[in-house]
């Protein structure tokens, strides 16, 4: 990530390219051949209860960004990036992006539940997100480490902001449980296209 923002704006990288970069960094640093590596793969099954008042044709498919299930390196991966949109002077939706945030969190703590693999959501986050706290102060300020409970999110749920998947709070909600989310990592990068902190942050996510 640092090389591509030696040569790129943040502000003209999309998420698929922090995947890629993703990608391409852990079949480096784990030796694993791309086949071992899945992309877009379908969530499992128990993680969620499709929506019953939807017709359609097709199953209902989520999906997770990134799955290694290998000996030697065993994720399922979401994927986040929280930068400024095309208007360097405008402000964001730093709300929105926190519940996305755990959003990501509560599907990916499911999947590792379901499938025995290590829940990871990895983000790229520039200055407008950092330090950001949703007004009710019901969580930490980003990036911290993060317990989410069923209180949080049914508080979250009255707010304006709360675009939650409830195919997945279907299966979370009813199991009493809090998610951990330790952030594991926090990086700040340094480059000449960067005019203010940004930063590569990865946690871990179980439920508890």
């Amino acid at each position: 990530m640092q090389e591509r923002l030696d040569r790129f704006r943040l502000l003209h990288i999309g998420e698929d390219t922090i995947r890629y970069d993703f990608f391409a960094a852990v079949m480096e640093t784990n030796s694993l051949r791309p086949s071992q590596i899945q992309l877009e793969v379908p969530i499992n099954g128990q993680c969620f209860i499709p929506l019953a008042e939807k017709i359609s044709f097709r199953k209902e498919k989520p999906l997770i960004d990134m799955v290694i299930m290998e000996p030697i390196l065993n994720i399922s991966a979401e994927f986040g990036l929280f930068r400024q949109n095309s208007n360097e002077n405008g402000t964001i939706n730093k709300t929105s992006r926190a519940v996305k945030m755990l959003n990501d969190m509560i599907r990916v703590s499911l999947e590792a539940h379901f499938t025995g693999t290590k829940g990871l959501f990895i983000c790229v986050a520039d200055h407008k997100m950092l330090g950001h706290q949703i007004r009710s102060n019901i969580i930490e300020r980003f990036p911290s480490s993060y317990r989410i409970s069923n209180d949080i999110i049914e508080h979250q749920l009255k707010q304006k902001t709360n675009q939650f998947d409830h195919r997945f709070l279907k299966v979370f909600q009813p199991m009493k449980r809090e998610i951990v989310s330790d952030l594991i990592f926090n990086e700040i990068l340094m480059a000449e296209q960067i005019k203010s902190e940004t930063r590569v942050l990865i946690w871990e996510v179980a439920l508890a």
